[in-house]
């Protein structure tokens, strides 16, 4: 069975961070904004905006170090990736768990943070958010449907999908667990046992 974190209320804190790609901080105004609005205190670390002279949002051990703080911060009940690209498997392999473990939280991302879902799901059996990151807040977020269905899940709130159109949409009924992710680390992950 599957551990699932606290859902929020308000006045809970959001946490954000960057632990992969560099993200200019004015890309995430419009995300900031958001969560306020929906009740929310939003914590921002130093790797949103950092100076980055490549692609990261700064060093592996910056990112470790900011990433392992927010996930034992017991004042933070979620982190919100800025986004992602290429780098959360540079750093998985130094963080700690351990408190994290004994109080879990909603982790939320897509892309890169995929390594990040599926090492809890396979290691510990915490559930996650496969989920819009800080960027994605900037496409009208009033009335995005999938910011719309990440303050829903947020909240513990039943997610209704609509996914008519698409041609491999088939009516039926199934069971399981359903993991989310970037397919082609769900693949290298996959390989890799």
């Amino acid at each position: 069975m599957n551990t699932i974190p606290p859902y929020l209320k308000k006045g809970d804190t959001i946490g954000i961070t960057c632990p992969a790609g560099y993200m200019a901080a004015e890309k995430a105004a419009t995300c900031i904004q958001t969560l306020q609005q929906w009740g929310y205190e939003v914590m921002v670390g130093k790797t949103l905006g950092s100076s980055s002279e490549n692609y990261f949002s700064g060093t592996d051990g910056e990112r470790a170090a900011e990433l392992q703080a927010m996930l034992d911060d017991s004042s933070i009940n979620a982190i919100l990736f800025g986004r992602g690209g290429y780098g959360m498997g540079r750093i998985i392999d130094m963080l700690d768990f351990k408190k994290f473990k004994k109080n879990p939280k909603w982790l939320i991302g897509f892309s890169d943070i995929t390594v990040l879902h599926t090492h809890l799901l396979n290691n510990y059996k915490i559930a996650s958010m496969h989920a819009p990151m800080a960027g994605a807040f900037n496409e009208n977020p009033t009335e995005n449907t999938f910011i719309i269905s990440l303050k829903r899940a947020l909240e513990g709130k039943r997610v209704i999908i609509n996914q008519q159109g698409i041609p491999s949409t088939k009516k039926g009924e199934a069971t399981g667990i359903l993991t989310g992710g970037n397919l082609a680390l769900l693949s290298n992950v996959i390989g890799g046992f």
